[in-house]
Order: C-alpha cells, then structure tokens, then sequence
C-alpha cells in the first residue's frame, strides 16, 4: 500500500516565512530584487506587498543616496555577509522623513560553486536602545561637566572667602543641574528597560536598580548579595561569565565588559537571554575601584532570529526529504541558479551551468509545444506553472519531470523571474504503464480459458440428454485444462494481494531439499518432453514453508519450459554455500539478454525472446522472490545468449 505524504511548496514555505515576527527580506540580483519581504519589514519602509518584485531602490526610493543598496549591491558581488549595528536609516512613514536606527545582517546564501544565489536579511529596530544608549552619553558628559564646574566651585571657595555667598548659590545651582541629570539618565535607562548594576571590590557590595532586582526574584526593598549574582546564571554559562568579569577588572584588559548570557529568576524560572556590558574604572596605582554597567533583555530578539534559523532549515530539509529540485530563472537572460537536486533530476553536471535553452534542449521534441503553452499562460495570468514531461539525459536514458513554478514581476507588471520546483517522477509513471499493460494482459489471458470453458460447457449442456461417448471425455478435459488455467491466474494474483497486504504467511518446517525436489513438478515428468536432472547435496535440509518453495521451484521450471522449450534437459541443482542453501534451476535454452536480466523479478514485467510473445501475467517470478525474500534469502539470474539461463535462490539453513 502506497503512502503519499503532503510537501510543502516554495511558495507555502515562503508564506510561513512571512509569519515571523523578526523582520525579514529576500533580494536577487545586483539589482537588488525584492523577492519576499514579511509584514515586520515592509512595517519598516512603509510600504505593502505590492513592491515585491521591483528593485529595492525603486521600491523604497527614499533610500536613494544612503549606503544599503550598494552594500547588498556589494555583498551579491562578493559573498561576503555585511552586519550592521546602530545604523541610520532615513525613512518615509506616514508621510514623514524619520531616522531610525538598526541592527542589520545582509547574508549572502551561495550556489555550490560559489555564486550568490541570494541575498538574506535580518533587522531590528533599535531606535529606542540607541536613543537611549546616546541619552546615557549625553548625561554622562554633562555629569563630567557639572563634576569640574564643582570642582572649580570648589577650588574658588578656597581661593576667595569674599565669594562665599556667590560661590554657595553658584554650588547649589549645580547640585540642581546634577540632580536633573541624574533623573534625565534614569529616565534614559528605564525607556531603554534596562537594569543598572554596580560593583564596589573593596567591599564586595553588589547592588542594582528595581528591575534588575526583579530579575533576581528580589524585591526593591533587598539588597543584592554577592553570590545571588552569580547563582541566577545558567550552570553551562556561568564560567564563561566569571572569566570575562575577572577579565574586565585587569587593568590591561581596558576595562571593557560585553558578554551575552542566560540567567533564571528562581521566582520564576523561565529562561531569560541577557546582554551585560559594562565598565571598569582604576585609581592612578591602576588597581580597580569601580565595576559599573547594564543588563538587557534580548530574548525575544534570540527566539526570532532561531525561528528564523529553524525555518530556513525546515525548508532545506523539505526540499531534500522531497528530492525536489528548486531553481530561480531570469526570464531576461534565461540563467538559471538552482540547487544540486535540481541538477540531478535533469541528469546534468553539478559543476556546470544551466540554463533555460539547457533545459529546453532536453525536454523530448514532442512535448515542448505544450511545455511552452503552460509556461506562458502561467505568466500571462500569473498562475502556478504545472507540467509533466519526458526528458532525454546526454546518456540517451529517459526521465519523466513534473515541474512546478511561479513568475514574479515587477513594478511594471512585467515577468522578470520563475521560482519553482521539479520532481523526478519516472518511477510512478513506469508503475503507471505497467498497471496499464498489465490490465491489458490480465483481460488477454483470462478471456482464452473463460471462452473455452464456455464453449465446452454449452457442448455439455446440448448433449446432457444424449451424451457422445467420444465428445464427452474430450470436452470435459479441456474445460478442466480451461478451469486449471483460470485458477492459477487468480491464484497469482490472489498471491500479490496477499503481498502488498503483508498477509503472506509462512508455515516453516525441517525438510530435505532433495526429497521437496523430487516430488515437485510432475506434471513437466509427465509431459514427457523435458527431463528434470537431480544435481548436488542430497541431504541439505533447510527450515522454510516447504509448500511456498516448492511454489518457487514450479514457477522457475515452468519459465524454464516455456522460455527453453527445446531444452530437454533441466537441471535442478542444490549446493550449500557458507549459512544458506542455494537452489538452481538451469536450462540449455536460447538464453536471456543482458539488459532485461535486471528486470526479470518485477511485477507484471513479461520477457519476449525474438519478439515473441509468452503468456502468463508476468507475476510469477515477482511472487517467487517475494517468498524468497520473506524467507530472509536472495533470488536472481544469470545467462548468456546461445548457452541457456541459470535461476537460483538462497535459504537460510
């Protein structure tokens, strides 16, 4: 029984794709093409589905003179992937020029032989962070100014005790500048939702704002131990944290801290992604004397861009669990880029190129015109190409393809490329003829013995009054011959039913082969035109279903009759060959030529000798190999024009 399991096409892929919250887009071409873009990137530009297809400067025109275009210009040419952090972008929203900043990855997904086949990207709007980040500057540069100017306050009030009474105002106007800036930074770190922590080493006194806090499990009335920021992180992760921080307070270290990690509020214990950075400050001796930075959450921002990661490798593994073949083409200058599998199906060279006039050339002359009809009223109404057809390989051997693809335009309406997928489908349709000859043949052969059968009983039926005493016998013999013949022909296919419904049981007993030998096919003993010549071990005993092998053995003698008729001699032949028992059925017939031997065990496959043309429903050795199998042996056939053939099996002992 036949399972067929439902793929996903490109264009469902795609559309899954589009579900990510991450904003993605797809470009081809060095100009830059828009192949795909989901809802979370064309959120970004302001714009709708409709630009797929056009070139992104064209699509998104008010990118013209900013730098993107040429860097993906770029990374076509190259290869090379181009990341991007903090990044301006000016954009038209709403009817209004914005600049907003990003955290980009243009990444090129190359062809086997090094090409880019397109281009991939990622963005994150972080317009927030970076304000933020440039706010937490800002004030930090004026905290470093009020800072000198109380430094100078200060040094004034030393100098002049005249100025006591303006050096005091002048004091507390600072004071009030810095507290405003120290509300504007924390107004900064929370629109930026990060946590703030602070380390003292000469007292080892950890402490954090409130949302830093929470994240500990701690209320904001709590202070922090030491060990509590250590504990929260994750077990795998910790040793790598300990070290960068032991890193950032070496004072040849500079003092950076930047490191990406997971932590697990007990509270709460569900994985949370963060990203430290942070800062170290030394005294003049170059020892530490502060460790200061922010914590973010960044695991949103991790889940969609793994989601991203599993889907693109959810669709490699569709294509290849599949054997599909997927290509893009050009519909201007007929080149094509496509995978590996897309290459095999068509039977060409992995490292050569391909093209449209490639493939046509292949595609056997009779069904180019319909080829050709599908492909055009796929594109004239933009509609999903489907066609099956028949190939010829530089080797001269024939495929059946079924192909499927859709056009894509661009902003003039015009079809500039086809996306799509083939299929090698030359198995199926080879079942297909062979279920067809097959119907033919089974009509053929049953409709002989059925119209004998009838005829001879409607003889019986005249003369069951006044029966002849010569016609009786006669008739009665030929509707038995008739009846034999039908009963084999449904008892084989009785025996393929059972097959493909895994009902063909076995009921396995000790015997000896010679005895099984010697007992079957009688009626080819009694025939009288053949004689049937014991040769080898005459005490190898085997435990299998005598009955099922002996089964195999009429039906390799039979096709030895029928095939090797003027064989008089066959041999049945019986030998032990390491654990198995081999058994041969050898003739002296015309023999069987090289290039149907491999097909000689498939169901309903009938050989001709000569062009002559046997009865039977080609199923007899199918079923006998079957059997063979089932028993865990092997079956085949060896031969040579002139010096007759040699059928053989195996059995375990």
């Amino acid at each position: 029984m036949n399972h067929t399991s439902t793929r996903l096409s490109n264009n469902d892929l795609l559309d899954i794709l589009s579900l990510s919250e991450n904003a993605t887009a797809i470009y081809t071409g060095e100009d830059v093409i828009i192949e795909n873009a989901n809802e979370a990137m064309l959120q970004f530009w302001g714009k709708n589905k409709s630009i797929i297809g056009m070139p992104f400067e064209d699509a998104v025109p008010v990118l013209k003179g900013q730098p993107f275009i040429a860097m993906l210009q770029n990374v076509w040419r190259t290869g090379n992937t181009v990341e991007g952090i903090d990044a301006p972008a000016e954009l038209e929203i709403d009817g209004e020029l914005r600049t907003s900043y990003f955290d980009f990855l243009y990444r090129a997904i190359l062809n086997p032989d090094g090409t880019t086949r397109c281009i991939l990207h990622t963005a994150t709007d972080v317009t927030d962070r970076f304000l933020s980040q440039k706010r937490i500057a800002e004030m930090n540069e004026q905290v470093a100014t009020i800072n000198k100017e109380l430094s100078d306050a200060n040094r004034q009030l030393t100098i002049s005790n005249h100025d006591l009474a303006e050096s005091e105002e002048t004091l507390i106007q600072l004071n009030n500048n810095l507290t405003e800036s120290e509300t504007q930074l924390q107004f900064a770190i929370d629109a930026a939702s990060l946590g703030t922590w602070d380390l003292d080493p000469k007292t080892n006194k950890f402490s954090g704002n409130d949302r830093l806090k929470s994240w500990f499990g701690l209320r904001p009335e709590q202070e922090i131990p030491l060990e509590k920021a250590t504990d929260i992180i994750l077990e795998t992760d910790r040793l790598r944290v300990i070290a960068a921080i032991q890193q950032a307070m070496s004072y040849s270290s500079g003092g950076g801290y930047d490191i990406e990690y997971t932590i697990v509020n007990p509270e709460n214990p569900v994985p949370r992604i963060v990203k430290a950075k942070g800062k170290a400050l030394f005294n003049i001796d170059n020892q530490v004397i502060r460790f200061s930075g922010t914590l973010q959450d960044i695991t949103e921002e991790r889940r969609a861009s793994e989601a991203l990661t599993e889907m693109n490798q959810r669709l490699e593994i569709a294509l290849d669990a599949g054997n599909l073949g997927s290509y893009e083409l050009d519909l201007e200058t007929g080149k094509m880029v496509t995978t590996d599998q897309y290459k095999l199906n068509l039977g060409w060279p992995l490292n050569k190129p391909l093209s449209l006039a490639d493939v046509t050339e292949i595609i056997k002359p009779e069904y180019r015109k319909y080829v050709d009809k599908q492909w055009k009223n796929a594109i004239d109404h933009n509609m999903v190409y489907n066609a099956e057809y028949e190939i010829v390989l530089p080797d001269g051997t024939e495929r059946w393809i079924s192909a499927a693809a859709k056009p894509r335009y661009n902003k003039n309406g015009r079809a500039t490329k086809m996306v799509g997928v083939t299929y090698d489908i030359t198995e199926s349709k080879t079942n297909e003829r062979r279920k067809d000859d097959f119907i033919t043949i089974a009509s053929h052969e049953l409709k002989t013995p059925i119209t004998t059968l009838k005829s001879s009983l409607q003889l019986l039926n005249r003369m069951k009054d006044d029966p002849s005493p010569k016609m009786l016998p006669k008739l009665i013999e030929q509707a038995n011959r008739s009846m034999e013949k039908i009963s084999t022909l449904v008892e084989d296919l009785l025996n393929v039913s059972r097959m493909n419904e895994g009902q063909l049981h076995l009921s396995k007993s000790k015997f000896t082969i010679a005895d099984m030998l010697n007992q079957c096919c009688n009626h080819v003993r009694v025939a009288g035109k053949h004689d049937l010549i014991f040769e080898g071990d005459t005490g190898l005993q085997v435990f299998a279903d005598e009955h099922r092998i002996d089964q195999v053995v009429i039906n390799l003698v039979n096709n030895a009759v029928k095939y090797a008729p003027n064989s008089h001699e066959i041999y049945l032949i019986v030998e032990k060959e390491g654990n198995m028992a081999k058994i041969s059925v050898k003739d002296n017939g015309p023999g069987i030529t090289p290039d149907k031997l491999p097909h000689l065990f498939t169901r309903y496959y009938r050989a001709d000798y000569s062009g002559i043309q046997y009865s039977g429903l080609g199923l007899g050795l199918y079923i006998s190999s079957e059997i063979v199998r089932k028993h865990g042996g092997k079956i085949g056939a060896v031969s040579e024009l002139g010096k007759g053939s040699t059928f053989w099996f195996t059995l375990p002992l």
